[in-house]
């Protein structure tokens, strides 16, 4: 049964990324969940239902880990403090040294709690707080320096910090959400948080539905060039001199460049507010 199929038999139902709570059924199909309030539906039709769209199984010791109890399946953990989760995507080379890879991951980081893999490429990790926790750029390092040790390829999602309560399971997965949105958008960068993204996730939906946003988008002459000057100067916070050698053009050349857009266009990407705009119109 596809998703079309039980949107026209459930019409109130709805699809989303994450698990919905205790009062609503929710049905894992096509990588998402569509999800059914539970007092819609019958008792003979909940069974069903829970047959045809079995809760996927995770290749875990769930005893030995109960952070993933705790954020998969909302089972009570006895632990106090604040927590981030790393969440990673891990392509692995035929031969690789699993052992060794997840050994090094447990003598890099001190305040490791828990740290398991959810699929055969995916895990999280879950580190508590210290005044010493690793910055963004340090955590880029470190993933890359792995990498290159065992020729793998590695995306991480760095969580916020939060407390243990019982929202904590319910922002992990909005968290999950936005790593599975936003890691292939991202251009060039494997490690990234939630201000990294949280422009383009959040305004996203608006963008699309916009006719001024479409009709601008149809309007304006974006090269792949402008493109990839775009997306530099928005790295490097609209510096001109760290964008031109990023780019590895001439900062006259790239100043020219930036002219002529603005005569095209009449948007300056020397303006932060233009050049957000315009970095929000080729990543929508």
């Amino acid at each position: 049964m596809t998703i079309e199929e039980l949107i026209k038999l459930y019409p109130t139902g709805k699809v989303q990324q994450t698990k919905a709570g205790n009062n609503a059924l929710s049905l894992p199909i096509a990588g998402s969940y569509f999800i059914i309030a539970k007092d819609s539906l019958k008792e003979t039709e909940i069974r069903l239902l829970q047959q045809l769209f079995p809760e996927k199984k995770y290749p875990i010791n769930q005893n030995k880990h109960p952070w993933f109890d705790y954020l998969f399946n909302q089972a009570a953990i006895d632990i106090e403090g604040t927590f981030r989760i790393l969440q990673f995507q891990l392509k692995k080379p035929k031969e690789f040294l699993q052992t060794e890879w997840e050994n090094s991951i447990k003598e890099i980081f001190p305040e490791l709690c828990d740290f398991f893999f959810i699929s055969e490429n995916d895990g999280a990790l879950i580190e508590r707080y210290s005044k010493n926790h690793y910055a963004l750029e340090e955590l880029e390092s470190i993933f890359l320096t792995l990498d290159a040790d065992f020729d793998s390829s590695t995306v991480v999602f760095v969580g916020s910090f939060f407390p243990v309560n019982e929202l904590l399971y319910k922002l992990f997965q909005e968290e999950q959400q936005i790593f599975k949105t936003e890691a292939d958008t991202l251009r060039g960068k494997s490690t990234f948080s939630l201000t990294d993204v949280a422009l383009h996730y959040f305004t996203k939906d608006a963008m699309e539905k916009s006719l001024i946003i479409q009709t601008f988008g149809k309007q304006l002459i974006l090269t792949n060039e402008i493109q990839k000057i775009i997306l530099s100067l928005w790295r490097n916070q609209g510096n001109i001199s760290s964008a031109a050698k990023d780019l590895y053009m001439h900062r006259n050349t790239l100043h020219y460049r930036l002219e002529k857009f603005y005569e095209q266009t009449g948007l300056s990407l020397k303006r932060m507010d233009d050049l957000v705009f315009c970095y929000l119109l080729i990543t929508k």
